[in-house]
């Protein structure tokens, strides 16, 4: 058990932690308080993993009393949160909890809103965006977060498309006389 926990603290290992759930749901009498830990540890990793479908893998994995636990429940809401995009109530909810502190997952969380930005828009104001990336520290790790991702910052809007989609159409237009076109469309 300690082994694993300290496994789960420190990295991901998505069949591992299906592994551990699997045998949680047909070994229910392993399931102890420090078992339980350990699979909202398990959960908490997975939903960092978005938008990859790790979470719904694991979740499926749950007895009903797992399910039913007040900690999974919550886990559940805030995974219902991230996929619906509603990141401004996200932000709130996971003040809430001390699971959610865990090292990186504000990270994954932005990561995965980057991701949702960068298919949904292709300008976005600078205001909006940052409400959607939740709280920060300053303006300088807003600032950070546009750099990593390559979006370029002009003034109050973020461009968030690709460099390619700013190419201009130039309309071109042919002058040919009718006596050229004539015989092509066999007109007579």
């Amino acid at each position: 058990k300690q082994w694993y926990q300290r496994r789960v603290r420190g990295f991901y290992d998505g069949d591992a932690n299906l592994n551990i759930l699997k045998l949680y749901q047909f070994s229910p009498d392993l399931i102890t308080r420090s078992s339980i830990d350990n699979v909202h540890l398990v959960l908490t990793k997975a939903l960092m993993q978005l938008p990859n479908s790790d979470y719904v893998y694991c979740r499926a994995q749950l007895s009903q009393d797992m399910i039913d636990d007040n900690l999974t429940k919550k886990i559940d809401d805030v995974a219902t949160l991230l996929e619906t995009c509603q990141f401004p109530e996200f932000w709130n909810v996971i003040q809430e909890e001390k699971i959610f502190e865990m090292t990186g997952f504000v990270e994954a969380a932005r990561r995965f809103i980057c991701h949702v930005v960068r298919l949904t828009y292709k300008n976005i104001e600078e205001e909006f965006l940052m409400q959607l990336l939740g709280p920060m520290e300053d303006k300088s790790e807003f600032m950070d977060i546009v750099a990593e991702n390559n979006w370029d910052h002009n003034g109050d809007s973020v461009f968030v498309g690709h460099k390619e989609e700013m190419v201009e159409q130039k309309e071109i237009i042919e002058k040919m006389p009718i006596e050229v076109v004539t015989p092509i469309l066999a007109i007579r």
